[in-house]
């Protein structure tokens, strides 16, 4: 039997990973596919996306640091432990935090590990079986898998990597545990960008011959019959998390300054919302109407988006991997101005589809874009939604990016982990 074992982060539990809901469709060369959702808290249990037929999603509950930590007892005879601890020696970078970090790193996975190894077993998994698994973050779950795909005599491990679980200065606590180790066991990595592939491969330069840029991509929702006039208010659209490294204030700073009229709307929750709310009802002229949209669901934002135009998505964040908001606004034509940070770069072009801020810019920067795009005639300003609808079409189109990806996947159990370099993915 030719199984897919998915380790993913409480999905299809809660919100999280909505891309994975898009790729799921695609993926469909397997005898039977197994999602096995970490982590999941009690409030994600409400919510639980739907899965194509003949899929299953296995929860594997929630438990806390401290669960991990006083459990870590277990981890004590892992060679890997004492690998790691003597390069964090070597480096200087050994501290208390990052002990702690190691421990639970391990700890988790096998714990994890344990649990997801009974729910194979009970799904009448053998050691003939073939068997890919694939961790879609770049964390601890390809060190499980590594501990899993011992039981078959067939099997591959590949993994995603995106941000937090790829750029160290970006992770929790500034810490990856076991980075040459976890791209050893791991017969292909698969990142969500180019600028990322450069990353990995400065600090792991051995993983040439496994890694790859395989993008996110969204589904095609279409494009608007007909967009309204500027002239009667720019249709401004943030979408992100209202968090620090979003940078939403700087957004409201560069708007403060402008005698334009706006519309804004945010799409997004987050632990800063009531600071922003008051900073906004503080700065903001009567000319500029926020309206805060809370969390909306991706297939119904850019229904939205279609049936009730856009005319720019703003997006000043300090760090990305590669944005799905700014994905889903080309895909239905909107011109996008944001920050060049992570992989931003690779889908705003200036001129093309919108306009690309240096990676820290001052307000006044932010609003003179905003206003440039407002004062470009009607032609100037077609062509840059023409643009944005085809670099989507280009680079981030669900159909063609997951058709491929599921493809090479089912590749890997016929003995094709090895015809692809490092050269492809920067193509």
């Amino acid at each position: 039997m030719r199984r897919l074992v998915i380790l993913a982060n409480a999905f299809p539990y809660g919100n999280w990973e909505p891309f994975l809901a898009t790729e799921l469709e695609y993926l469909t060369g397997f005898d039977r596919v197994d999602i096995m959702s970490l982590s999941v808290r009690e409030d994600q249990r409400a919510s639980v996306r739907p899965l194509p037929e003949g899929m299953s999603a296995h929860p594997i509950p929630f438990r806390s640091r401290l669960f991990y930590l006083l459990g870590s007892f277990r981890v004590l005879g892992d060679a890997n432990l004492y690998r790691e601890l003597a390069d964090l020696a070597r480096r200087r970078r050994l501290s208390p935090s990052r002990l702690v970090t190691l421990f639970v790193f391990l700890s988790r996975a096998r714990h994890e590990a344990a649990q997801v190894g009974r729910i194979l077993e009970a799904a009448g998994a053998g050691p003939d079986d073939e068997v890919v698994f694939y961790s879609y973050r770049f964390a601890y779950q390809p060190y499980m898998a590594a501990r899993l795909r011992r039981r078959f005599r067939r099997a591959v491990s590949v993994a995603r990597a995106h941000r937090a679980d790829l750029y160290e200065e970006h992770s929790p606590r500034g810490y990856l545990p076991l980075r040459a180790q976890t791209v050893a066991d791991l017969d292909r990595i698969y990142l969500v960008a180019e600028h990322g592939l450069r990353y990995l491969l400065n600090g792991q330069p051995q993983a040439a011959t496994k890694a790859t840029v395989s993008r996110l991509g969204t589904t095609d929702h279409g494009v608007p019959a007909a967009v309204p006039p500027r002239r009667e208010g720019l249709r401004i659209v943030s979408c992100s998390t209202i968090v620090p490294v979003k940078r939403l204030d700087l957004l409201v700073d560069a708007l403060a300054g402008t005698s334009l009229p706006i519309r804004w709307d945010h799409f997004g929750e987050g632990e800063l919302r009531e600071q922003l709310e008051a900073r906004a009802a503080r700065q903001l002229g009567d000319n500029v109407t926020l309206t805060w949209r809370g969390f909306v669901r991706n297939a119904d934002l850019v229904e939205e988006y279609v049936h009730s135009p856009r005319h720019l998505l703003v997006n000043v964040s300090s760090s990305e991997g590669v944005p799905v908001s700014i994905m889903e606004a080309l895909s239905t034509g909107i011109p996008v101005v944001a920050t060049d940070v992570g992989g931003t770069g690779e889908l705003v072009h200036t001129g093309v589809n919108g306009i690309l801020l240096p990676a820290d810019p001052t307000p006044e920067q932010v609003r003179a874009a905003i206003e440039e795009i407002a004062a470009l005639d009607d032609d100037a300003y077609a062509a840059l939604r023409t643009g944005a609808r085809r670099t989507w079409e280009q680079r981030c189109d669900a159909r063609a990016l997951y058709t491929g990806f599921a493809a090479e996947l089912a590749d890997l159990l016929e003995g094709g982990a090895n015809r692809l370099g490092v050269e492809e993915g920067l193509a």
